[in-house]
């Protein structure tokens, strides 16, 4: 009969009776999760671990530990292993903790690397037993390549399956609702449920950090795009328009964003950027807004007739018609090589959080 296994978060119990009836019902290895990624750099620590562990420990099942991951390039993967080892050092788990990369939130444009980055970081600096989880469409998509991983424990999740399609899954996450009622696994190899993988009971309580808001920044008044998000839906979360958002980031298709990208949700939009006509606006009207004048924004967009703008019109603010349209296979350093300034002065200009995150139509003030 096949081994199976439990994982926890915050969302379930940390008592000693809970993993006791989990042990009594067939579990005979838990995962915890520690961590998760954050794009701010702050990071979230479960509130639970170090209960969770000790009172795993407590009834003699192996721990092993998970990070929620959010990177979004090689180095984000480095900082957030960083961050995963610094607190399961803190939680007591020693060096033959077996330390999982939940890797389920598709946000890097090379997941595979970033991904295998984040394991040797880990392993760097000495937990030596890794391993990925992640979805069955994940690893038969091409997101993910299991052959990529080599030796590491690969656990797989896919429900109401008969095949998950790659030949050296380590474990599987068959269902949700199994163990306890949670999420429950089979262990094939017996890296998630040998005896000793693992731990020992902390000796110093661990504070209990609150969660942080992983992709809405308030202090710092930032969003960080997310896979599936539109313009008009951030701006619906943050009490705001499309139009605004694309004003105060210097966006010229508010149809073309992409995950990762970081956007300003406060603030005004400076004379340097541009904005959309929103129905009830007039020319005069907009240009007292922006602290320009109805000529100045007649010669930097070419209109005919200042009495005539339609809901949703660009217009580039700040009286120059001095832009630039980016091109297939443009940079920002490019541009401002080719236009006599530098990439730093046309990010401030143009209200860029990401120098290296420009698209092809995007209008960039010289």
């Amino acid at each position: 009969m096949r081994k199976q296994f439990i994982d926890v978060s915050s969302y379930q119990e940390d008592t000693k009776e809970f993993f006791q009836a989990a042990k009594n019902q067939g579990a005979e290895g838990v995962v915890v999760k520690l961590t998760e990624g954050s794009e701010d750099g702050s990071n979230y620590v479960n509130p639970k671990a170090a209960a969770q562990i000790r009172n795993a420990l407590a009834v003699g099942l192996p721990v092993s530990c998970y990070h929620f991951a959010r990177y979004t390039s090689v180095p984000d993967a480095q900082n957030e292993a960083r961050f995963f080892v610094k607190v399961a050092r803190q939680m007591g788990m020693d060096d033959t903790t077996l330390m999982i990369s939940d890797a389920e939130v598709h946000s890097a444009a090379d997941y595979q690397a970033a991904t295998l980055a984040f394991l040797q970081e880990a392993e760097a600096l000495g937990y030596k037993r890794t391993g990925v989880y992640s979805m069955k469409s994940f690893f038969t998509g091409g997101i993910l390549n299991s052959q990529g991983f080599g030796n590491r424990p690969k656990w797989v999740a896919g429900y109401g399956v008969t095949s998950l399609g790659i030949d050296n899954a380590a474990a599987w996450q068959f269902t949700d609702h199994g163990i306890m009622g949670i999420d429950t696994s089979y262990d094939f190899t017996g890296a998630f449920t040998s005896t000793g993988a693992g731990g020992t009971v902390p000796t110093v309580e661990v504070p209990k950090p609150q969660p942080v808001q992983h992709v809405g920044h308030p202090a710092t008044g930032t969003y960080t795009v997310q896979p599936g998000d539109t313009l008009s839906g951030i701006a619906d979360k943050f009490g705001t328009t499309y139009q605004t958002l694309a004003a105060i980031n210097g966006i010229g298709d508010p149809n073309r964003i992409f995950p990762g990208q970081v956007l300003k949700v406060t603030g005004q939009a400076s004379p340097q950027n541009t904005y959309y006509v929103q129905a009830g606006d007039t020319l005069s009207g907009i240009a007292a807004k922006f602290g320009t004048t109805v000529s100045a924004l007649v010669q930097a967009n070419n209109i005919s007739n200042p009495n005539v703008i339609y809901v949703g019109q660009k217009i580039i603010l700040g009286g120059s018609s001095s832009v630039y349209t980016v091109k297939s296979g443009d940079t920002l350093s490019g541009i401002a090589s080719a236009h006599g300034t530098t990439w730093q002065a046309l990010a401030q200009k143009n209200g860029l959080s990401n120098p290296n995150m420009i698209y092809v139509g995007q209008t960039i003030c010289l």
